[in-house]
């Protein structure tokens, strides 16, 4: 479906004119580009596909763009805007003629080189591989962590090892070249009300969990954690939150069925007021994340009050400080030191790390990527 999003702050002549292209609008992808509509005085044209079944996502969008796009009569826009979904460099080769010299700027929300699979010898390097020629096709490429940049840029020699000859040399540099790290920013003053209006937390710990209902949010891992808390009979209170698909782990109806009563909030809240409330009335925020380029869930549940309890790997040390971290299978053990320590843990705050992810600090580094020019590799 094409939109056409003009954004409401700046009413000046010399607003740019970006396309923006988003092969799977929802969640993360959905919330980034929502948010650069509402706050940048930029003049967007969006291209939006449903969130489905990400794969065909990476294989068919851009042909599906580029057929929407096929006579073109508009003046080329200053500059095209993507995420990591999109095959830009079969892009570039559909695009019609008066777009074919538009920049591009990907923005890499997740990386398929780090992205976890339940069987390796199941991974699709075929996707990987989009990754390659993508950022290699792109002009700016924007990473939403450190973490994702140099995990993916980490991978890829070996990566190219796989190749049975002319594996292509220097290209970690090249990408590298023309990478920057740029959160995706979150609005932060409803999550700050959210917390200032909470009350004093009291009676039972409780947990919460407020991310997808998928494998590599390894849920497993948290339910297991729980059910060792029951074995030693510690008492807790629990919140499982998030968005879940039609297909999901079995261990969610096992774990609703068996903690039984210590479930105080189960299941996606369709209102956003109400999920804020429910992060704000937890005391730890969990994640058992397998795969974590950013973390806008714990993020957002320690704005809102939730002291994160987050594993010592992926984007995490990058934002949380080495207290709040667990080392691998130590989880239960984490979760058992929180509850005995609950008082101390109860005074703390953590929602000053959060700070760096907000507009009023991002907002003119957004702003650039869409108004300040940078070298192009293609003639105009």
């Amino acid at each position: 479906m094409r939109q056409r999003c003009v954004a409401k702050m700046v009413l000046a002549s010399d607003r740019p004119k970006w396309l923006v292209l988003e092969p799977y609008y929802g969640g993360s992808h959905r919330h980034l580009i929502d948010e650069l509509v509402a706050r940048l005085p930029v003049d967007f044209d969006l291209m939006t596909l449903p969130p489905r079944k990400w794969k065909w996502r990476m294989r068919g969008a851009a042909l599906q763009f580029a057929r929407q796009m096929a006579g073109w009569t508009e003046s080329p826009p200053d500059g095209i805007f993507a995420t990591s979904l999109l095959d830009v460099a079969a892009l570039r080769g559909l695009l019609p003629e008066p777009l074919r010299g538009c920049p591009i700027v990907l923005y890499c929300h997740e990386n398929q080189l780090r992205y976890p699979v339940q069987v390796e010898d199941k991974r699709d390097y075929h996707y990987a591989w989009t990754n390659i020629q993508s950022l290699l096709a792109a002009d700016r490429v924007l990473w939403n962590s450190a973490y994702n940049r140099d995990s993916f840029l980490g991978a890829l020699p070996e990566f190219l090892e796989r190749l049975p000859d002319h594996r292509p040399r220097g290209i970690a540099a090249e990408i590298a070249a023309r990478s920057s790290v740029l959160p995706v920013p979150l609005d932060l003053e409803p999550l700050r009300s959210v917390q200032r209006q909470a009350t004093d937390r009291q009676g039972l710990p409780r947990f919460v969990w407020n991310h997808r209902w998928e494998h590599d949010k390894d849920p497993e891992q948290f339910f297991a954690a729980l059910e060792g808390l029951v074995e030693q009979e510690i008492d807790f209170e629990v919140a499982v939150l998030g968005q879940a698909f039609q297909r999901r782990p079995d261990c969610f109806d096992r774990a609703r069925a068996s903690l039984g009563e210590r479930v105080v909030a189960w299941g996606f809240r369709e209102s956003r007021r109400d999920y804020l409330e429910a992060l704000a009335r937890a005391d730890f925020a969990v994640s058992t994340a397998r795969h974590e380029f950013q973390g806008l869930a714990v993020l957002e549940a320690a704005a809102c009050g939730a002291i994160p309890v987050v594993p010592d790997a992926l984007a995490y040390p990058e934002i949380w400080p080495e207290e709040v971290r667990y080392p691998p299978g130590e989880l239960l053990a984490a979760l058992v030191d929180r509850i005995r320590d609950l008082e101390t843990w109860r005074e703390r705050s953590l929602v000053a790390p959060v700070a760096a992810f907000g507009w009023r600090r991002l907002l003119p580094l957004w702003r650039e990527v869409f108004y300040d020019p940078w070298p192009t590799r293609r003639p105009s």
